[in-house]
């Protein structure tokens, strides 16, 4: 037994070792980690809003850091905005109450004004954390770890791109766009970057080529589907992420009585699983 568990332990820790030190510069690296893989044998995890904790921000470096400690393969998912003075930062929201101690529009406020304000953790208590700014989580996560980057509607892309490449991380990111034409703007102008885009259909690749989109270096944005429709997005090598966040969904559970539910989404067929407890689900599958 004493030996099995010195065995146990070196493979932990081995792979945590691994994972941390995995570097994200190159396209092939990127592509090696994001890719459809038929021989996938656990789900890539993707922290919505960086996976807080109840006592923790979302969309904060402390968070991001943490998260990453614990998971260090999980995918960040952030949330980028832009102030009246066209500074990008991270909120989820337009109106800063809910997430800050201060009140208001986010794009109606220059960046002087929302950097006097402290983040509020999930259960809504005032911290002593500020509201980032992307530039800054770039530099930390910049080759460290894949960020998935939901540019909110308003936010200047070309602006965005340019943040992200001169920072140098074209190979730590994938974009989430809203409308084909943002797809179709950003690929234009970087061909090799991952766009993520939301798939109601198992043959809506067919209409984003018909559009001019190439399916190359694509995510499926999807909520849970059936073996048929991963099956249909997988034959064109499309990888696809399943949500199990939000009302009702498998995260409002608790973890013990929705385990196999999260464990048959991945046997379905999805190769990302998008949720707010990326501690809790990695372990269901190690």
């Amino acid at each position: 037994m004493r030996i099995f568990l010195i065995i146990v332990s070196f493979f932990l820790y081995t792979t945590l070792l691994y994972a941390q030190n995995r570097s994200f510069t190159t396209a092939l690296a990127l592509e090696r980690f994001l890719q459809y893989r038929p021989d996938r044998t656990v789900p890539l995890l993707l922290a919505h809003r960086g996976g807080p904790e109840p006592t923790e921000t979302e969309n904060s470096l402390e968070t991001f850091r943490h998260t990453f400690q614990q998971v260090p393969e999980a995918i960040l998912e952030m949330d980028v905005r832009m102030t009246r003075d066209s500074v990008l930062v991270l909120l989820h929201d337009d109106e800063i109450d809910r997430t800050t101690t201060g009140t208001g529009s986010l794009k109606a406020m220059p960046w002087a004004e929302l950097k006097t304000v402290f983040l509020r953790d999930l259960r809504g208590k005032p911290t002593r954390q500020r509201i980032p700014t992307f530039d800054e989580v770039l530099e930390w996560g910049a080759g460290r770890v894949v960020m998935a980057i939901d540019a909110k509607p308003g936010v200047d892309l070309v602006k965005l791109m340019k943040t992200i490449a001169d920072r140098g991380a074209i190979y730590s990111v994938f974009i989430i766009c809203y409308s084909v034409e943002d797809a179709l703007q950003i690929r234009k102008a970087y061909p090799e970057v991952w766009l993520a885009l939301g798939f109601n259909q198992a043959d809506h690749g067919e209409t984003l080529q018909k559009a001019g989109l190439s399916l190359h270096h694509l995510i499926a944005l999807a909520a849970r589907q059936n073996r048929e429709f991963y099956k249909r997005l997988h034959h064109d090598g499309i990888p696809c992420t399943a949500g199990t966040y939000g009302p009702g969904n498998l995260d409002e559970k608790p973890i013990g009585e929705v385990a196999d539910d999260y464990r048959a989404v991945f046997q379905t067929g999805a190769d990302i699983l998008t949720t707010d407890r990326p501690v809790e689900v990695r372990k269901l599958f190690r």
